[in-house]
């Protein structure tokens, strides 16, 4: 091998290496971000039953249908945690080796909060956080695949399995929007502008640290 291929061939992995520390910390900021829905979820379920069994008065029809609506919130967020865990198994395991981001625990601490602190807020701002961050996703894979099919020699099996990761991530971030009761209000949407603009800050980090 030449000086030059050999040197193009020590760029490439230390790209894909890049894109698979990034997206390792991506989906495991993901998986923390519905474990952290999901403990607001609890806590709001016990405010509501304390505050029901306070009450003098009986539930209304309304009532009831909003408490309903609140316990979907519990299975979306269960469904989703288990696809989020498989592709952190699928990046732990199923991929070339790669070194992790040392920020791991940042990112596990940003991903509870950011499932959490919406949760608090109520449903429609759970499910808009969701759709903005899986927006965010959507187009960082893309990205990521358009980079890794500009390779040569192309890593297939790596780019097989970005492309599966998009495909779930593409289909939580509808589900995310439809299940949203509200059109988002402005302080929704200053909110998911934050969240896009801090999964770009730490796709950067991510790379680098």
């Amino acid at each position: 091998m030449s000086i030059i291929s050999k040197a193009m061939a020590d760029s490439s992995i230390s790209l894909v290496d890049k894109e698979l520390r990034a997206s390792h910390a991506g989906e495991t900021g993901a998986v923390w971000i519905y474990r952290g829905a999901l403990t607001a979820d609890f806590l709001v379920s016990v405010v509501a039953g304390l505050w029901a069994k306070l009450s003098p008065k009986t539930q209304s029809r309304k009532e009831e249908e909003k408490q309903k609506t609140e316990g979907s919130v519990c299975s979306f967020a269960s469904e989703h945690l288990a696809t989020e865990k498989n592709h952190l198994d699928i990046f732990e395991n199923h991929m070339p080796p790669f070194r992790g981001s040392y920020m791991l625990l940042l990112w596990m601490v940003a991903g509870f909060m950011t499932g959490f602190l919406p949760r608090i807020l109520g449903r429609n701002w759970f499910f808009y956080t969701i759709y903005c961050v899986e927006y965010f996703v959507d187009e960082h894979y893309e990205e990521q695949c358009g980079l890794l099919e500009s390779l040569d020699p192309t890593p297939f099996d790596v780019l097989e399995k970005f492309r599966q990761c998009q495909s779930d991530e593409q289909g939580h971030r509808d589900e995310a929007y439809n299940a949203m009761t509200t059109p988002p209000t402005r302080a929704m949407k200053l909110w998911g502008n934050m969240v896009g603009k801090g999964s770009a800050i730490a796709v950067v980090m991510a790379k680098k640290i």
